[in-house]
């Protein structure tokens, strides 16, 4: 009777624990253009092909790596839509750099490289940040939440098993 209860207790557990780590999610961080970096592609859609089957929330990090002369400037749509070569941004000192962004609000967000005709080859990126609590629950959580969750599940599977006597 004693193991019966512990096995519930275990089962139980498992499941709040689950339960509130999908409901607490953690930031994801996203390599914009994965191994590519940020960069002028050869493909004028290659960084709206790498964001379509992404959800950006509030909370997660876009981190851009850089290197040699580019930049990256977020900007209005208007620069955007027109690649308009403004003077501020990030990078373009010759070295590579990391860097990374904390998406904290909602909305679209425009990026863009303004130097020379980047923007226009392709080197912008525009997306849409969603709000963390939207009114319906997200079906698809973060992976690193799901990972999280099993391992949870898995660890507290093992000592309870292993300490019942």
């Amino acid at each position: 009777m004693g193991r019966r209860n512990m096995v519930m207790n275990m089962i139980g557990f498992s499941i709040f624990a689950m339960g509130f780590m999908i409901i607490a999610t953690g930031a994801t961080e996203y390599t914009v253009g994965e191994s590519f970096g940020w960069d002028t592609p050869t493909n004028e859609s290659f960084y709206q092909d790498w964001a379509t089957n992404k959800t950006f929330l509030v909370g997660d990090i876009l981190i851009f790596n850089i290197s040699g002369t580019k930049m990256v400037s977020e900007v209005s749509k208007a620069d955007y839509d027109n690649c308009t070569q403004v003077v501020s941004g990030v990078g373009g000192n010759g070295n590579e750099i990391v860097f990374s962004m904390t998406l904290s609000t909602s909305g679209p967000r425009y990026f863009i490289c303004p130097i020379d005709n980047d923007c226009v080859r392709g080197q912008k990126l525009s997306i849409n940040v969603e709000s963390t609590n939207s009114g319906a629950p997200s079906l698809q959580p973060h992976h690193s939440v799901i990972s999280q969750s099993i391992v949870i599940f898995l660890v507290l599977a093992v000592y309870f098993l292993t300490n019942s006597h």
